[in-house]
């Protein structure tokens, strides 16, 4: 685990997985947006589902999706929140709600700005924020310190 940043009140964490078996949420029932970069596209649509309910599980609410097969991450999410909850009411629906954005093609800035200043929602006003690394890649630090870069308000928005 890695820590980005802390601002605020804020908190920045950034793991890595090479394997779904590898997820374990810093956040104690803490809610909480995740950005997932996939560094190089090798996990098959059984393990990234796998990883859509580990982090379902943990409480992530907002899934923003980056890098490699970054379409197939957020419908992994998608799909794994609908299966949880096919006879809910709206009422339970709306409370439970995780939202899901795909970033193909975009760079890790464009993403990183996203993730940290656009992922409150409804009566969602996020304190923890994690960055969940999919393989090993170049593009990690770029990732991490673009995070840190908008976390900490160092750049004039």
């Amino acid at each position: 685990m890695n820590l980005l940043a802390e601002n605020e009140g804020k908190i920045y964490l950034a793991i890595a997985i090479d394997a779904p078996g590898d997820f374990s949420s810093p956040f104690s029932g803490a809610l909480f947006p995740c950005m997932i970069w996939d560094h190089d596209g090798r996990f098959t649509d059984a393990q990234r589902s796998e990883v859509a309910n580990l982090l379902l599980d943990a409480g992530c609410r907002y899934a923003v999706c980056g890098g490699h097969n970054c379409d197939a991450w957020h419908d992994a999410v998608d799909q794994e929140f609908l299966r949880r909850r096919p006879d809910d009411p709206n009422t339970t629906w709306d409370a439970a709600h995780v939202m899901t954005t795909c970033h193909e093609d975009e760079n890790p800035d464009d993403v990183a700005f996203f993730f940290v200043l656009n992922t409150n929602f409804d009566d969602h006003s996020f304190e923890h924020y994690l960055v969940v690394h999919v393989g090993n890649g170049q593009a990690k630090e770029q990732v991490n310190a673009a995070v840190r870069l908008y976390a900490l308000n160092e750049q004039a928005i």
